[in-house]
């Protein structure tokens, strides 16, 4: 995970060569709070991570294309850095992806030589899936480009916010899963 004091050197090069830039107007969304009867687009936070998703997604990939790597792959990778041996299920719920894709996905790593499948010790039922040598090299190496790619990401952002808005996250989706009926319980 990148952190804010990870995004601190980015910053501080940066202000060296950029011009401040004119801070944007922040009114409020509404002065009875954030939900409002009338339903403008740009009021929502939705909205945003939808759009920061997007071009995120796009500048990712572009960070990770010349190590041979797709951004599913890079997350998948990640996963298994973080946790290795976890079960489809496991992986498709830390990557935020379609099981079904990602059995597919996990099928091609194996053949690149990025994963491999291993019978779970205390179930031989279950298979695990792991990084393969290639897999940690592939890993390692993107990291520092994807990690400057974070940072500028992050950038202007200060710890307490960095800590605010990771807070207000974790409860949006916690609501999220309530409202649907799944329960998911995370730091």
């Amino acid at each position: 995970m990148v952190t804010p004091r990870a995004v601190k050197s980015v910053r501080q090069r940066r202000a060296a060569s950029t011009p401040p830039s004119k801070p944007e107007s922040s009114k409020p969304v509404s002065s009875d709070g954030p939900v409002t009867s009338a339903y403008r687009i740009l009021d929502y936070p939705l909205h945003y991570f939808t759009a920061i998703q997007r071009q995120n997604q796009a500048n990712l990939a572009q960070v990770l294309r010349p190590l041979g790597l797709s951004v599913h792959e890079w997350r998948a990778l990640s996963a298994l850095a973080e946790k290795d041996g976890q079960t489809v299920t496991q992986i498709a719920e830390a990557t935020v992806l379609d099981r079904t894709g990602l059995g597919r996905l996990l099928e091609q790593m194996e053949t690149a030589g990025l994963v491999e499948r291993m019978t779970a010790p205390e179930d031989g039922r279950a298979v695990l899936i792991r990084l393969a040598p290639g897999g940690k090299r592939r890993h390692a190496a993107a990291w520092p480009r994807v990690s400057a790619h974070y940072a500028r990401l992050l950038d202007g952002i200060n710890d307490k916010d960095f800590r605010t808005l990771m807070q207000a996250l974790r409860r949006m989706k916690a609501n999220a899963l309530m409202m649907s009926g799944i329960e998911e319980f995370e730091g």
